[in-house]
C-alpha cells in the first residue's frame, strides 16, 4: 500500500488539524517525490503514459488496442456481468481483432450498473474505494475504483496535462473548487494546502461582501496558476471588475469538472491575458481529455479509449482491476468536427464536449435543444447575469433562474433573448432570484432536467 493511500482513508482528519500542524506535516509530506508517495503504480503509470506518447500514429493505435484487449480478457474471466453479457451477444476476446471490433461488444449504462453492482466488481486484486456519480434529480450510481492505481494514474495524467501551460507539480496555485473551507464565525473563507501548494478559497462567500478580504489573501498568495470550476473563475472575474481590482499577475488557468463554454474561456483569457486549460473526466475515470484555449479536445487513448456513438462518448477504461467499464455510456456528449482512429468510431479529438445528454432542453414537438447553444447566447444580456439554471419537468416548458445580485436584470429581455435562441417550441418562465444552489462541492448545476433525454432521442430516432 503506497504512503498517499493509507493518507488518503485518513484525509478528513488531516483537514480538521491546526492550521499550522498541517502546513507541517503537509509540507513535509509535498516534498517527498511522488514516486514515493504513490509508490510503484505513480512509476508504472508514468512510464506507460510517456511510453505511449514517445510512439508515432500507428504505435499509439497498437497500444490501445493491446489494453482495450487486456481489459476484455480481464472482465470475462472475472467479471459476472460482463461473463454472462457476452455470452449473451454471442462474443469473447477471441473476436477482438481490430480496434474497429470494440462495436462487437455490448453497451453498458448507469441503470446496469445500478441493476447489477454485486456483478461489475471484484476486490481480489486491489482494494476497492466507492465513488458516486449522478445528475442533479437522479439518484447517484456508485461506483468502485482501484484505492492504489486509480489516484496514481490521475495524479500521472493531470500533472502531463498542465505542463501544456508550463505549470509544474507544486507551483504556487490559487484553488477554485472542492471541499468548502469557509469558518465565517473566525471570518475566515480560505485555507492554505501546503501538500500540493494550493491556496483554497470558498466559492459560496465568492459573490459576498466578503470578496475584497478574500481577494487581498489571495493577492497576497502571489499565485502563479488559477485551477478550477469555470464558474468559479467567472464569479472570481466579475467580482474584480465590480470592485475595480486588476488580475491577478498569473502564467496560466487550469479548468476542469464543469463544462466550459467557448465564451467563458474567452472571457477567462481577455481577463488574466494567459492560456487556459481545460481538463475533461468524470468519475467513472474511463475517459480523459484536455484541450489549450480554443483547440479541440486530445483524448488520451493510453488513459481508455473513447468511442462516439451518436454525439456520446462511450468509453473503455484500462488498468481497472476492481471494476472495468466496456463500452460505457458516459452520459457525456460531443458536437462539432470529430478526429477519429481510421476505420473505427475511436476519437482522437472532438471540437467541443458538451457535457451530460441530459443537459437539454427539449421542446413541445419534442425535439433537443443544448444548453450549449442557450450558454453561448449573444441575444442574453449576460453581463448583468451571475448564474443562471434551467429546470423543466414537461416538454415545451422551462423555468429560468437568474442570479440577479445587481438587481438590473429585466425577465422580458431574458426570455426574449432565449426566444431568439430556441425560436419555438419552448415556453420560458423566468424567475430571479439572489443565489443559485450549487452542489456540495460548490460545482454550478446549469439544468435540472427532470424529463427522460434517453427515451426521447430514441423515440424520436
Amino acid at each position: 500500500m503506497s504512503i498517499d493511500s493509507i493518507l488518503h482513508l485518513y484525509r478528513g482528519i488531516y483537514y480538521k488539524m491546526p492550521q499550522s500542524l498541517k502546513t507541517f506535516i503537509g509540507s513535509v509530506y509535498g516534498s517527498i517525490p511522488l514516486s514515493i508517495r504513490f509508490g510503484k503504480k505513480y512509476v508504472e503509470q508514468k512510464e506507460m503514459l510517456d511510453g505511449y506518447l514517445s510512439l508515432d500514429e500507428k504505435g499509439q493505435e497498437a497500444f490501445t488496442y493491446q489494453k482495450v484487449l487486456e481489459t476484455i480478457k480481464f472482465a470475462e474471466e472475472h467479471i459476472p456481468y460482463y461473463q454472462k453479457s457476452f455470452k449473451a451477444a454471442g462474443v469473447s476476446s477471441d473476436d477482438f481483432k481490430t480496434l474497429a471490433d470494440i462495436a462487437k461488444f455490448p453497451v453498458i449504462s448507469k441503470a446496469d450498473i445500478k441493476a447489477n453492482l454485486d456483478d461489475f466488481f471484484i476486490d481480489k486484486f486491489e482494494k476497492p474505494i466507492e465513488y458516486y456519480t449522478g445528475g442533479s434529480l437522479s439518484t447517484p450510481t456508485k461506483y468502485y475504483q482501484p484505492l492504489y492505481t486509480s489516484r496514481a494514474k490521475e495524479k500521472a495524467y493531470n500533472n502531463y496535462f498542465f505542463t501544456k501551460i508550463n505549470y509544474n507539480y507544486r507551483d504556487k496555485t490559487l484553488l477554485l473548487k472542492g471541499r468548502e473551507v469557509s469558518k465565517p464565525e473566525e471570518d475566515i473563507y480560505w485555507e492554505y494546502e501546503p501538500i500540493d501548494n494550493y491556496f483554497l478559497i470558498s466559492n459560496n462567500y465568492m459573490n459576498s461582501e466578503k470578496f475584497p478580504l478574500i481577494f487581498e489573501k489571495a493577492k497576497a498568495f502571489s499565485p502563479k496558476f488559477l485551477f478550477g470550476y469555470p464558474s468559479a473563475l467567472l464569479s472570481f472575474i466579475k467580482q474584480c471588475k465590480l470592485h475595480g481590482y486588476e488580475p491577478l499577475n498569473i502564467q496560466g488557468v487550469m479548468l476542469s469538472s464543469e463544462t466550459a463554454y467557448a465564451h467563458e474561456i474567452e472571457i477567462i483569457r481577455d481577463f488574466f491575458g494567459v492560456d487556459v486549460l481545460t481538463q475533461y473526466g468524470h468519475t467513472e475515470r474511463a475517459a480523459i481529455a484536455y484541450r489549450v484555449n480554443d483547440e479541440k479536445y486530445h483524448f488520451m487513448n493510453s488513459y481508455g479509449a473513447v468511442r462516439i456513438i451518436g454525439h456520446e462518448i462511450v468509453a473503455t477504461g484500462f488498468d481497472n482491476s476492481v471494476m472495468p467499464l466496456i463500452n460505457y455510456r458516459t452520459g457525456d456528449s460531443i458536437s462539432g468536427e470529430v478526429d477519429y482512429i481510421e476505420g473505427t468510431d475511436i476519437a482522437k479529438a472532438a471540437e467541443t464536449i458538451e457535457g451530460r445528454t441530459q443537459d437539454f432542453l427539449v421542446t413541445d414537438d419534442k425535439r433537443l435543444v443544448s444548453i450549449t447553444t442557450m450558454c453561448g447566447g449573444q441575444h442574453l444580456p449576460l453581463d448583468q447575469i451571475s448564474n443562471i439554471q434551467y429546470i423543466q419537468d414537461e416538454p415545451g416548458r422551462v423555468k429560468v433562474l437568474v442570479e440577479d445580485q445587481n438587481k438590473g436584470v429585466d425577465p422580458d429581455a431574458v426570455i426574449h433573448g432565449m426566444k431568439q435562441l430556441v425560436r419555438d417550441g419552448v415556453d420560458f418562465e423566468v424567475e430571479l432570484v439572489d443565489e443559485i444552489e450549487k452542489s456540495a462541492r460548490g460545482k454550478r448545476i446549469i439544468c435540472k432536467q427532470g424529463l427522460d433525454i434517453e427515451k426521447i432521442r430514441n423515440g424520436a430516432a
